[in-house]
């Protein structure tokens, strides 16, 4: 007789765990933490110094330079991004000899860049970028250069957003020039995890700008097309900020990312 009374709870839990699942509820196996947080890591979430990882490599002759009085320029073919909340600008000398080949520089995913300022956002690459930068030519002393801009996620929500000091008509886009020169690889198992779900997603690639100062407006409507880049920040935030993600946000995530395929 024991039996049947151990038997009977077994067959109960079985049944409330299909039905559950049936029902969409879910079960504890989905609050189960996959990718956890990154508490306590430099240069992540609320802690400053530099974040862990390789400088990014360079090919033979290319050099990252600072260009302090070059405008933004809008053109959004200089623009690599699949995600948007703020482009950092990367200037490119190409010492080679004039009328030699181009050079082919890869921004690999998982690319961190740290704020010269420790009040404002580091950032996040999450896909691939293979930047052509041809040979530089000489003016007068010195050498003309290549730029481009490169879109970044946010990896420390307490800080400041990097555009909210810009001026005249850089007010408009969510650019940060001049404040960003450490490109690190990151070696963070949890970021690494987290961008290996967010990249290979080509459609998410950025094709239009977005104003700061608009959606700071009372009457302003997120676009459609910003919504997933909202959600992929959240997801980016409760990892480097947060708790990390269970296992049913990395499944909703992976829902969400689908379309982008």
């Amino acid at each position: 007789m024991k039996k049947y009374f151990l038997i009977l709870p077994l067959l109960l839990l079985l049944f409330v765990s299909c039905e559950d699942k049936e029902k969409g509820l879910g079960t504890l196996d989905d609050e189960q933490i996959v990718i956890a947080p990154t508490k306590g890591k430099p240069g992540l979430g609320d802690n400053d110094g530099e974040p862990l990882g390789t400088a990014l490599a360079l090919p033979a002759g290319i050099r990252i330079v600072e260009r302090k009085n070059h405008p933004f320029d809008p053109d959004i073919r200089k623009l690599y991004a699949h995600t948007n909340f703020f482009y950092v600008d990367v200037n490119f000398v190409n010492d080679r000899s004039p009328g030699s080949a181009p050079v082919t520089v890869e921004f690999p995913p998982g690319i961190i860049v740290e704020s010269r300022d420790e009040d404002k956002q580091n950032g996040l690459s999450i896909e691939k970028y293979l930047i052509v930068v041809p040979p530089t030519e000489r003016y007068g002393r010195g050498r003309d250069t290549t730029t481009v801009y490169i879109g970044m996620a946010c990896i420390n929500k307490s800080r400041s957003m990097p555009w909210y000091d810009n001026s005249g008509p850089e007010m408009r886009y969510p650019i940060s020039r001049n404040n960003y020169q450490k490109f690190i690889l990151t070696s963070d198992p949890s970021l690494l995890k987290l961008v290996d779900i967010l990249k290979g997603h080509p459609k998410l690639r950025v094709t239009q700008h977005w104003d700061p100062v608009a959606a700071h407006e009372e009457d302003y409507v997120v676009p459609e097309w910003m919504k997933i880049h909202n959600d992929m920040q959240e997801y980016i935030w409760k990892v480097t900020d947060g708790f990390g993600l269970t296992k049913k946000d990395v499944i909703t995530l992976e829902n969400k990312l689908k379309p982008y395929k």
